[in-house]
């Protein structure tokens, strides 16, 4: 059987020199996170084997997926696989996915007459677990685990803790829309009381990237800030929270967490009236963010728009 080698393909690829196991994610003091969100769908690879990847498409819980690699010829090779998302109760795992990998071959040529492709013989088998919900270990065949992240290719990102992970934080200025699902077991908080559903939603946008706190041994704090728009109240967009990243340290390790903070401006400075969001470093994504609060309530964030400037610039 031959080995399987991968990693994703890149418009500008470098062949890594040696083996990488990519990019780690740790999250200090994150047992209290139990909430699962589903994985970001689209493109994911190893940073540090650059030339190969994934790509994964999540629908109602049931993942199919793409692998591109070579195989001991360096010739492009591809298979796809398909499973359910299995919940994990493996400390700090959300969901598990083990799955045959299959491939096709003998289908017709690009321009030419469609001929139904023939799968070959049984090729191995794919792991995946997911950590975070952008963030994975994946190995063939039984072999080394690699940490895999979704490819991040339109907006600008960087190592913002490179001494603590290799983990690339993104640029996330743009127009988001929150959806929150509140935790039927605790009933409803202070900032949703009239809430008849579990679910609500609301937009928001994210400004530039600030660094709030650096050395010359490097960053130790950085800002997004969050606007909001009440056209009833306010002529302009209001400063309504932020989502802040820094070292954090816990039993002697150190490492970067991140968390939404909402301050709605409209209920004193009582700190129960601001909602804190905990958010994994997976959690932070250049189009899909996550986080959970300490009573179980979460939200999550998809990107709408990079533009800005229809509603202010900054």
């Amino acid at each position: 059987m031959k080995k399987l080698i991968f990693a994703l393909l890149l418009i500008f690829c470098y062949l890594s020199v040696s083996a990488q196991q990519g990019p780690v994610a740790p999250c200090v003091d994150c047992e209290s996170l139990s909430k699962r969100t589903e994985p970001h769908n689209g493109m994911w690879y190893n940073p540090d084997q650059s030339g190969s990847g994934m790509t994964l498409d999540i629908q109602d819980g049931k993942l199919f997926g793409v692998v591109f690699g070579y195989d001991d010829d360096g010739k492009s090779r591809w298979w796809t696989f398909v499973n359910d998302l299995s919940p994990s109760d493996e400390p700090n795992i959300m969901w598990t996915l083990n799955a045959d990998l299959m491939q096709f071959e003998n289908g017709n040529s690009f321009n030419n007459d469609y001929v139904f492709p023939t799968q070959t013989d049984y090729e191995g088998q794919i792991s995946l677990k997911f950590t975070q919900k952008n963030h994975a270990l994946y190995s063939i065949n039984g072999g080394e685990e690699q940490n895999i992240v979704p490819i991040i290719f339109g907006v600008t990102k960087s190592r913002d803790f490179p001494e603590q992970t290799s983990f690339q934080f993104p640029e996330l200025k743009g127009v988001w829309t929150l959806l929150y699902t509140l935790n039927p077991e605790i009933g409803n908080p202070i900032y949703a009381p009239y809430q008849p559903f579990n679910n609500f939603s609301e937009t928001i946008v994210i400004g530039n990237k600030i660094i709030a706190d650096a050395n010359q041994d490097g960053i130790n704090e950085t800002h997004y800030p969050v606007y909001y728009f009440y056209p009833l109240i306010y002529p302009e967009y209001l400063l309504w929270g932020d989502i802040t990243c820094q070292l954090i340290s816990d039993d002697e390790i150190v490492s970067p967490g991140c968390e939404f903070r909402k301050d709605y401006g409209l209920f004193g400075n009582d700190p129960s009236n601001k909602p804190l969001f905990k958010m994994k470093l997976g959690g932070l994504g250049a189009y899909r963010l996550f986080g959970e609060d300490q009573d179980g309530h979460t939200f999550e964030a998809i990107k709408i728009s990079s533009d800005t400037g229809i509603f202010f610039n900054n």
